[in-house]
């Protein structure tokens, strides 16, 4: 599998990764360009996580492919190599001289369904289970090994909670019931998640976990490939509130309250670390 960009500078990049990617070969092109080359591991491969051990057999087996992106200073995606088969062999080539990011999705493929009875939804996905990225400086004609480390994706403890906070403290407090949505854009994602609770007396603020995208129940973003939020780039969160109300008439209405805010995301949905909180003004 080969992917090349244009450059008016040709530059080298060699991975290097824990998990363990291998260098294979770099040959210069007639143009005098410089490639990459990186060699993924096979199912029997021996792999190992140096800052966390090994790799818990129940993943290791079932590891179906990777995604490799590289990101240049302006955090524009100029490479992203997915489908990657282990044992195959990649060749990246042809990089202006910069400052990159580059990193690395191991994923399967999970299956699941909304619960409903009789007849669930089902859905199918790439669920992410080991990322890992590292920055790299390159300058015109350069050879550079890139040491990237894949930490375990914890599918089911961290992710990304939205705190939604209304302008008006009371706003949360009465109504029949307050519909969530969020979409969530940036560094290559755009999509669109649900939620939703009861207003009450002591509601000051809502809650957003990382269930039900696309209008979908127990459909997790947090674990799906395309909507992985890598940490060190910067989201934007659009949070709608729809509160159902019974007007004066004894009518059904509705209120609504938006809200937007950017945010880095410093943590992670790997490696053991807590969930990750964004809030929301809305009005």
């Amino acid at each position: 599998m080969k992917s090349t960009l244009h450059a008016i500078c040709a530059v080298k990049l060699i991975f290097s990764v824990a998990f363990i990617f291998s260098f294979i070969s770099c040959t210069a092109n007639n143009d005098d360009s410089a490639s990459l080359a990186i060699a993924l591991p096979g199912a029997a491969s021996t792999r190992s996580i140096t800052t966390e051990g090994s790799i818990p057999n129940s993943y290791s087996s079932d590891i179906r492919a990777y995604e490799i992106r590289v990101r240049n200073s302006d955090k524009e995606m100029v490479q992203k190599i997915s489908e990657a088969k282990p044992g195959s062999t990649i060749t990246i080539d042809k990089l202006f001289p910069d400052t990159y990011m580059v990193s690395v999705l191991a994923y399967n493929t999970v299956s699941g369904d909304n619960g409903s009875s009789p007849n669930p939804i089902t859905f199918t996905y790439d669920c992410a289970r080991y990322y890992g990225k590292t920055e790299v400086e390159l300058s015109s004609g350069e050879t550079k090994k890139a040491a990237i480390t894949l930490g375990t994706f914890e599918n089911t403890g961290s992710y990304q909670i939205i705190t939604i906070l209304p302008q008006d403290s009371e706003a949360f407090k009465t109504g029949q019931y307050l519909n969530y949505s969020c979409t969530v854009t940036g560094n290559g994602v755009n999509f669109t998640y649900t939620g939703g609770e009861t207003p009450n007396s002591s509601k000051t603020e809502g809650t957003m976990n990382c269930s039900n995208l696309n209008g979908i129940a127990n459909y997790y973003w947090n674990q799906k490939k395309e909507t992985f939020l890598e940490p060190g780039l910067t989201y934007t969160f659009n949070v709608t509130v729809i509160k159902d109300v019974i007007l004066a008439d004894d009518s059904f209405g509705t209120v609504q309250y938006k809200g937007s805010t950017t945010a880095k995301v410093d943590q992670s949905n790997y490696g053991n670390q807590t969930s990750h909180e964004i809030t929301v003004i809305v009005k």
